[in-house]
């Protein structure tokens, strides 16, 4: 993938999570601070990002817990990382060097659109951790290089479903930065699926029913 079309590419998916937000808003959204107001409960899930690595596909893990405010804002600490070696940066000399991502998150969703079971959310969430990375050079032998502090922040916009009050599934895509400059490689485009659990909700409607 060219810079330019990277480029492009980004700018296209931060216009989206910007535009639809605010033409929501225009069209009576209530200011999500309002939220805070509401009932509160905890949850937990998992939180995986289908992505792109240099020239490896690959998933970025992660677990989550945290408070909803009002069933429509949350905010989540989690830890996120690839428990494999991913991505393949080449140098100038033909050696390869591989990935190894962990990092701990900190995360706001506020469902900016609720429509019956559906839900459209904008997403923003930072990052901070390690790079382990180890280069494999021609020769056959590796090196394993000293670990790098990374700074992630993910924007992007997801869509959901309710099955039940208690169990949502999420959809959505954005843009990963990476910084500092040397680790800007990591950027990219991400693709999330995941699944978000109400424990008190659960308690609500179904313990207390039993």
């Amino acid at each position: 993938m060219s810079p330019i079309y990277v480029f492009h590419f980004h700018w296209r998916i931060l216009m989206f999570v910007l535009i639809i937000p605010l033409f929501c808003i225009g069209q009576g959204v209530v200011n999500p601070f309002s939220s805070l107001k509401g009932k509160r409960d905890f949850i937990y899930g998992i939180d995986n990002r289908r992505t792109h690595i240099k020239e490896q596909s690959t998933v970025i893990y992660g677990v989550y817990v945290g408070l909803g405010f009002d069933k429509k804002l949350r905010f989540k600490l989690g830890v996120s990382g690839t428990p494999f070696e991913v991505g393949r940066t080449q140098d100038a000399w033909g050696n390869v060097t591989r990935h190894r991502l962990v990092f701990l998150t900190l995360g706001e969703e506020f469902d900016f659109f609720i429509k019956n079971r559906f839900r459209l959310t904008t997403y923003i969430q930072s990052g901070v951790g390690y790079d382990y990375t180890r280069m494999q050079l021609l020769d056959g032998s590796s090196v394993v290089l000293p670990r790098r502090t990374i700074v992630l922040i993910e924007l992007g916009v997801n869509f959901s479903y309710d099955f039940f009050p208690w169990l949502r599934a999420k959809l959505g895509g954005g843009w990963r930065f990476v910084l500092p400059e040397h680790s800007r490689e990591l950027s990219g485009y991400y693709m999330k699926l995941g699944v978000g659990f109400s424990l008190s909700r659960f308690k609500e409607q179904v313990l207390q029913k039993d």
